[in-house]
């Protein structure tokens, strides 16, 4: 009989990350745990939600007084009893409370094993509530796997007293077979794409700034900017672009997950400019695996994670740093050449590193060393 496995993620859970384990559905039983308003709701494998104090709709302040009367507002209601049977119960983050639910349920016997993904990459992060960090300790502690998406994070756990002997270093994955490059181009226009949250650290007026840039110095090149996503600076965003006169030039766009590939292949360039903060450094960047499967030549920073994630398949500039951004993107928007070329090499780095079925069998490694 195969080993049960129960994914849990809560409201986050997604297809980003589940594209990864459909992979591992011929090897081991696969059910996820989701809330009532988890970010995705349908897999090919079973799917049960939760209530969750994360489904509750939004108010003023809304996290900030959930995680101080939850410790952690992911908190799945029932889950404990929901893991009988279970042999592993694949969790996220040490601070997250059903990562505590699921360890809960290990010592009451109900599942026998708990590994969990951990995406934090700031040593003694999220520490700040009550609770918080005595959850952070009994996970590295309880956990039988630490599965470090970076070697950054692997690197905080170790810094906060993991024991480097628990800890895996494996990445996200990305579906190499539904993310792809174009064939042929459709449009006249060169293209400069945006996928993620609308918000200052992503850099998104970053990127407003250095369009307006390239607009006015290079007004010869048909160029397009289009912004994928959602988030609190949509209007200041909208509003910028007013201001800088680049109406014409800026699109902004709401798709749904079953259509961004096709996004990513009416691209030419592919831009992710994140900056730090003082409590969140880019923790993956999981856009950045889409434009390299899509074989797109990418513009990003030297932000948390981002280097590993890229290797020498990107231009780097630094940080909030305006004009570096507009040159770099105005290297491949004038040198077909290497613009191409740094195409091949996110593609080439997407099938050798990233490809879903390569980090699933790295996930099931891990897997049958608990078991």
């Amino acid at each position: 009989m195969k080993p049960k496995v129960a994914i849990v993620r809560g409201k986050f859970l997604n297809k980003y990350e589940m594209q990864t384990f459909e992979y591992l559905k011929g090897r081991y039983q696969l059910t996820a745990f989701g809330s009532l308003t988890s970010f995705h709701k349908s897999f090919s494998f079973p799917v049960k939600k939760l209530t969750s104090p994360m489904d509750l709709p939004e108010f003023p302040y809304k996290m900030q007084i959930l995680n101080r009367l939850f410790i952690d507002a992911h908190y799945l209601y029932g889950l404990e009893d929901k893991l009988k049977g279970y042999d592993i119960a694949h969790t996220a983050e040490t601070y997250y409370r059903y990562t505590q639910q699921s360890l809960d349920a290990k010592k009451k016997g109900f599942v026998h094993k708990v590994v969990v993904t951990v995406l934090e990459n700031i040593a003694y992060n999220n520490e700040g509530i009550w609770g918080r960090k005595k959850y952070k300790h009994r996970t590295r502690q309880d956990a039988d796997a630490l599965i470090a998406l970076t070697q950054m994070a692997k690197k905080s756990l170790i810094k906060e007293g993991a024991d480097p002997k628990k800890i895996h270093v494996i990445g996200s994955g990305i579906d190499t077979e539904k993310f792809y490059p174009s064939k042929s181009k459709k449009s006249n226009y060169l293209t400069v794409l945006f996928v993620g949250r609308f918000e200052v650290y992503k850099g998104v007026f970053d990127v407003l700034y250095a369009a307006e840039q390239l607009v006015r110095s290079t007004y010869d090149l048909p160029l397009k900017f289009v912004f994928v996503g959602k988030g609190s600076q949509n209007r200041a965003m909208q509003d910028l672009v007013d201001r800088l006169g680049i109406r014409n030039s800026v699109h902004f766009l709401s798709v749904p997950y079953g259509k961004i590939p096709e996004v990513y292949r009416d691209a030419d360039i592919f831009v992710a400019p994140s900056s730090d903060t003082k409590t969140w450094k880019e923790q993956y960047g999981y856009m950045l695996l889409e434009a390299q499967a899509s074989g797109l030549p990418i513009v990003t920073t030297k932000s948390g994670s981002i280097p590993e994630v890229v290797g020498d398949a990107a231009l780097l500039v630094n940080q909030r740093d305006q004009v570096a951004l507009a040159q770099a993107l105005h290297t491949f928007l004038t040198d077909n050449k290497k613009r191409e070329k740094y195409g091949k090499m996110a593609r080439l780095r997407a099938e050798k590193v990233h490809d879903s079925k390569i980090i699933a069998k790295k996930i099931a490694e891990v897997y049958d060393s608990v078991l």
